[in-house]
């Protein structure tokens, strides 16, 4: 069997393109094995629970499959990935929201935990972790889409403020405000929280402030 594990992601996407060539479907799964946990964090952290997080992964990919023929190399890929997911995560909400509306319940977001990751070296460390990722968490569900869209790729993804113009299709200072906005929302931890546990990227919440 071909191993494509030190194919760069452009030539990944070239045997993507390639519907004739045999490598074609072990290029996609390649992508989907290299993306996946980052896609499923980022899914995670936009609809609040493992469940919703789990079928926006599977809406991306299959998006993603769809598109990957007319990807261009003018934008990073991940980039194009990342955009993908953020607006299936949107998409997936509103598609949620309406269903609560017609049936009368109000669509709430309950999360019981954080998001699976490695194990801490120690048990205060696994504490400290699950108490900063149940904080953040909650207060993500918070927000609204574009602010939480904007906060997990700069602080999840650690994405330049070109990168996130570029994957949210915005421009650079739509980029800037919406951080500012999210850096002075009541319900954000950025002020000090992230900075302390070493988020990468975080500040003491005057980030984007003309």
């Amino acid at each position: 069997m071909t191993d494509l594990r030190h194919c760069s992601d452009q030539q990944l996407i070239e045997l993507c393109r390639r519907v004739e060539d045999d490598r074609f479907e072990l290029a996609f799964e390649e992508l989907y094995a290299r993306y996946r946990d980052r896609v499923y964090s980022i899914a995670y952290r936009m609809t609040g629970t493992t469940t919703d997080a789990l079928d926006v992964v599977q809406d991306s990919f299959r998006v993603l499959f769809l598109k990957i023929s007319s990807f261009r190399f003018d934008s990073q890929f991940c980039t194009c990935l990342f955009r993908i997911v953020v607006n299936c995560s949107i998409y997936f909400h509103r598609r949620a929201k309406a269903r609560s509306q017609r049936r009368g319940v109000s669509l709430t977001l309950v999360e019981s935990g954080s998001e699976p990751s490695d194990e801490a070296p120690d048990p205060v460390a696994r504490a400290e972790a699950a108490e900063l990722g149940a904080h953040v968490h909650a207060a993500l569900q918070r927000m609204s889409p574009k602010l939480r869209a904007v906060l997990v790729l700069r602080y999840l993804e650690g994405l330049s403020y070109e990168e996130l113009a570029d994957a949210l299709q915005i421009q650079l200072g739509t980029v800037k405000s919406r951080l500012a906005r999210a850096h002075v929302a009541p319900e954000s931890l950025l002020s000090g929280s992230l900075a302390q546990f070493g988020y990468p990227g975080a500040t003491d919440g005057t980030e984007g402030v003309a």
